[in-house]
């Protein structure tokens, strides 16, 4: 099938082609006016979006590892489902722990990723003061640089071959910061080995507990392992953590909040508005019991106990089990979430994921629920409560002091510039310092010898410098809002281009149509399907110009924000788009179209004609059969 009966059939197929032999002429007559009245109505719906191709269903593990009594091997244990992008580290009694790499893309070690926590709804829409949605935030410790090389190398190849949203090496604007996270939740096996010091293999037979994750242990205990663990790496295994300045060393701990959930819900691959918008990560056409162990309504007999560790499909991060099976403990404590933010009072941790016993909105990745640190006989602790751990590091280690300063005092200098410089196209133009009330403080500072004028100074200097980091913050996200409705505008203009090229076709039909008919009355119907057809044309000529005009109007938008944080954003939105099929590829190649119309318009000082605009959005538009 040609690429414009695919999108034909997409669009209602609301011109079939009639066979003459099949029905009398005035039969056809009808059907043609039916269908002519059905295309008018649908010309005037705007932003017409095509429907992507179902995504491929995810590759789950080969066999599913389902609760048996058989002696479990070492693998069952540690790594069921190997990959060649994990990454692993040695564990005592021969055992490993596998880690993901979890990747956010920023343009400096102040740049984060700004995520939605929570839910829409998670099965608690009187009680939304749980999780309700609330504005949070994610990045790493780790740059490239900080790993061992074998590591660099992996995450290298990996960023240059489209790893979800994390920036390839030749990005000049955006890089990638990492943390590492287990991809299994802990299991009994690693429990004994790292806080037992026993190892279940030499003492004997192996037990069908062993591969499932380690419950019943409270917060404190939890944290005593990632104590623990990393101890045993820096005395038996040094060389695998990454290393800092000043004897600072990479360590374990529970993860915050906020990376597990981004990492739960698919991390760098998936795209921005699934994270933020939806309730779960994207289930490739399979049931969400594909993904998760858990307590199904429709199931005949509920799970009565903890799965082994990986027995069902992955995440898109490559993660298992991050919904059901164990509920899994996080760092942080609870608070409630009030007006997009959380409260200020601070009471007992979160779990999150839910586990086998709970029901299918208690493991939404955005659900938490708040347990006390301690109970009336000691500290809490639950029989289906387990955890996972992340591989992170110090944010101010002495051999970063200088960049960090650095990119601290430049924060804000491109955001006032791009203010007072409309055309401003990047950090290199000079502009009047004493314009820049940060610069003026500086003077000032520089030349004051009063300790209270100083300590004022460098007060104000502070509260300037973090609006503008809001301030640049929230035009980033404007930004990258045009660019996105741009895409979607020339995704509409193609769209309107595709219909027009139809009704016109099918008005050359129908033109020959009426050439060999010989009855008055046909002739005269097909007159008026005619009018109608041409009709629709000019409707769809005035969609196409609208919609380019308001196409021009997000570029020269655009044009107001300086070119390092355009050309970022467009980057990010580049990385986003690659990451979907169908739909999205489509607006991918509308991106490519879009950048070639930035460039020539500000070649041109400022003009671009709507001819050239229509020209090459319509290009893409296949002619009818081809």
């Amino acid at each position: 099938m040609s690429n414009f009966d695919k999108r034909r059939r997409t669009s209602n197929s609301v011109w079939p082609r009639l066979n003459c032999n099949e029905q009398s002429d005035s039969k056809r007559v009808v059907v043609l006016q039916r269908l002519l009245a059905a295309t008018v109505g649908l010309a005037v719906i705007f932003g017409l979006v095509l429907t992507a191709e179902p995504l491929r269903a995810q590759d789950c593990p080969s066999r599913q590892r389902a609760l048996v009594s058989a002696t479990p091997s070492l693998t069952d244990m540690v790594d069921p489902n190997p990959s060649d992008t994990d990454f692993e580290l040695p564990l005592p009694c021969d055992g490993k722990l596998i880690l993901r790499h979890v990747c956010v893309p920023a343009e400096g070690y102040f740049g984060d990723m700004r995520i939605d926590l929570g839910c829409k709804d998670c099965g608690r829409l009187k009680q939304s003061f749980m999780e309700g949605k609330r504005t949070g935030a994610v990045s790493g410790p780790f740059t490239l640089q900080d790993l061992p090389v074998a590591w660099r190398i992996k995450l290298t190849e990996l960023a240059d071959s489209q790893d979800g949203r994390c920036p390839g090496t030749e990005d000049k604007l955006n890089k990638g910061f990492y943390y590492f996270i287990s991809k299994y939740e802990i299991t009994n096996f690693q429990w004994k080995a790292v806080m037992e010091k026993e190892c279940p293999q030499i003492r004997g037979r192996l037990s069908a507990d062993d591969p499932r994750p380690k419950t019943n242990l409270t917060w404190f205990e939890a944290v005593e392992f990632t104590r623990r663990y990393t101890e045993w790496l820096l005395e038996e295994a040094p060389d695998f953590l990454p290393k800092f300045s000043n004897h600072r060393p990479a360590y374990f701990r529970l993860p915050t909040e906020a990376e597990w959930e981004y990492a739960a819900r698919g991390g760098h691959q998936v795209i921005e508005s699934q994270i933020n918008e939806e309730e779960f990560f994207p289930l490739k056409e399979r049931p969400i019991g594909d993904y998760a162990v858990f307590n199904e309504q429709e199931a005949a007999k509920p799970p009565e106990k903890l799965a082994w560790i990986g027995t069902k499909c992955p995440n898109p991060l490559g993660l298992f089990d991050t919904a059901g099976n164990a509920a899994e403990m996080v760092l942080d404590p609870f608070n409630f979430s009030v007006g997009y933010r959380q409260h200020g009072a601070v009471g007992g941790f979160i779990i999150k994921g839910g586990s086998y016993r709970r029901s299918q909105a208690e493991i939404m990745p955005g659900r938490r629920e708040e347990q006390p640190y301690f109970l009336a006989d000691g500290a809490y602790h639950s029989k289906d409560v387990g955890f996972r751990v992340v591989l992170s590091a110090i944010l101010t280690p002495g051999d970063r002091k200088d960049i960090l300063d650095q990119q601290w005092a430049q924060i804000g200098v491109q955001q006032f510039a791009s203010q007072t410089n409309p055309k401003y196209p990047g950090p290199n133009v000079e502009m009047d310092q004493s314009q820049d009330p940060i610069s003026e403080i500086n003077r000032l500072l520089a030349v004051t010898g009063n300790d209270t004028e100083k300590k004022n100074l460098l007060f104000l200097r502070e509260v300037l410098r973090q609006n503008r980091i809001l301030i640049e913050a929230q035009r980033a996200e404007t930004l990258k809002g045009i660019i996105r409705s741009a895409l979607f505008t020339a995704e509409s203009v193609l769209n309107y281009g595709i219909r027009r090229k139809v009704v016109s076709h099918e008005i050359n039909r129908l033109k020959q149509m009426k050439s060999e008919t010989v009855s008055e009355a046909i002739a005269q119907s097909l007159d008026s399907a005619i009018s109608k057809a041409h009709e629709s044309v000019r409707m769809l000529d005035t969609a196409i110009d609208q919609f380019g005009k308001f196409y021009l109007n997000r570029i020269n938008e655009s044009q107001r924000y300086p070119l390092e944080i355009f050309e970022s954003q467009l980057t990010l939105v580049s990385l986003e788009l690659s990451l979907g099929d169908g739909f999205s590829q489509s607006l991918k190649n509308r991106l490519d179209v879009f950048t070639k119309h930035i460039s020539l318009y500000r070649r041109q000082a400022g003009y671009l004609s709507q001819e050239v605009i229509q020209k090459d959005l319509l290009s893409a538009a296949p002619l009818p059969g081809g």
